[in-house]
């Protein structure tokens, strides 16, 4: 084994991403249950997304070889080949570890001896990154202030009629699936995960309710990460989502809010990555928001509904009456949908930046 291959093909993985973390021996041994030599030794060549041509003026391999290369790595959720909207040009993407290689190797819902080592190395991943944080935690964090959320979260229907006239219509999950002519749906990577580690989900028996849209779904309907569904489908599986108290949140074309989804999962607090990384101390919470839950006192009645299911832990009962700490809020609309007696309302302010720092152990 040529270790240098493949502490530069794991390099490459990380720098193609976002979220600092180290080279580990995990993150090696994680490559190479997922990939061969070969293919470790090529994807370092992906220093930013490239098109057939770049990749050839980089690449020692013949037109034949080429070709082979990047369908395998696709077929093994390393690279995405998707054609820009804006020029038709497939535009070729290595995958990071979080996220990327986590929810394309296990979007298929496998449970092979393979899937099962996979999941074992990522719980192994996020620990390491959780320990490589509360080492150095006050830079790290400073550090990650400055990094553009990955995610936006929706809040649920019910909150989106009864906000604002001036509700932006991106906000609204029906019109978002309504938008797309092209739907997939996937296994959670997150609960399947779990599921391999035998931690099952808490909050919902559905595996199905990962959702892909437009080109980035074609992708993975082609490459069978995930299958194609109706947009009836595609609603009632999300109507489940909220009566299970899933948050939904949003992924955006170049992590840019200004760009259409190409994605939104349903997230529980004890299985779906960005909760679970939160609670283990390994990164922030952090994503972009629209409400803020407020509670009507006279309304309240105490029951403590609200606080059993935030994801955030942002709610506490004082004195009979819920009470909502703002600045973990990430404006979901969970307890405002599932409250018994519609105490709490959803408040719009605006597109905001929550960043909700991990505990310090």
């Amino acid at each position: 084994m040529n270790e240098q291959i493949w502490q530069n093909a794991a390099q490459a993985s990380v720098s193609a991403g976002t979220i600092p973390m180290p080279v580990t021996n995990t993150l090696i041994e994680l490559l190479q249950t997922i990939m061969d030599e070969k293919e470790a030794e090529f994807i370092p060549v992906f220093t930013k997304p490239m098109n057939i041509k770049e990749i050839k003026e980089k690449s020692s391999l013949n037109d034949q070889e080429l070709d082979k290369m990047l369908d395998g790595l696709m077929r093994k959720g390393v690279i995405t080949g998707i054609p820009s909207k804006n020029t038709g040009t497939v535009v070729y993407r290595l995958m990071p570890p979080i996220p990327g290689l986590f929810e394309f190797t296990l979007m298929r819902g496998g449970k092979t001896e393979k899937e099962k080592k996979l999941a074992k190395l990522f719980d192994q991943l996020f620990k390491e990154l959780s320990d490589l944080v509360q080492s150095a935690y006050d830079p790290v964090i400073d550090f990650l202030k400055t990094v553009p959320p990955i995610t936006r979260v929706v809040p649920v229907e019910q909150e989106i009629k009864e906000a604002h006239d001036d509700i932006m219509p991106y906000e609204d999950v029906k019109k978002i699936i309504e938008r797309f002519d092209t739907i997939a749906i996937s296994t959670c990577y997150c609960r399947h995960e779990k599921d391999l580690l035998g931690k099952p989900c808490l909050v919902t028996r559905e595996r199905e309710n990962c959702f892909i849209f437009g080109q980035t779904a074609e992708f993975v309907i082609k490459y069978n990460f995930g299958k194609k569904i109706s947009k009836d489908e595609a609603l009632k599986i999300m109507a489940k989502a909220r009566e299970d108290g899933l948050v939904h949140k949003a992924f955006h074309v170049k992590q840019d809010i200004n760009n259409e989804e190409f994605a939104i999962c349903n997230c529980c607090k004890c299985c779906c990555g960005t909760f679970q990384i939160y609670y283990i101390g390994g990164a922030p919470m952090q994503s972009y928001a629209s409400c803020l839950a407020k509670v009507d006192s006279s309304e309240c009645t105490g029951c403590g509904a609200c606080e059993d299911m935030c994801p955030m832990e942002a709610i506490g009962i004082v004195d009979d009456i819920a009470v909502i700490d703002e600045k973990k809020c990430i404006g979901c609309g969970v307890c405002s949908y599932h409250c018994p007696v519609s105490a709490i309302k959803m408040e719009r302010t605006g597109i905001r930046n929550v960043f909700v720092p991990p505990a310090r152990r």
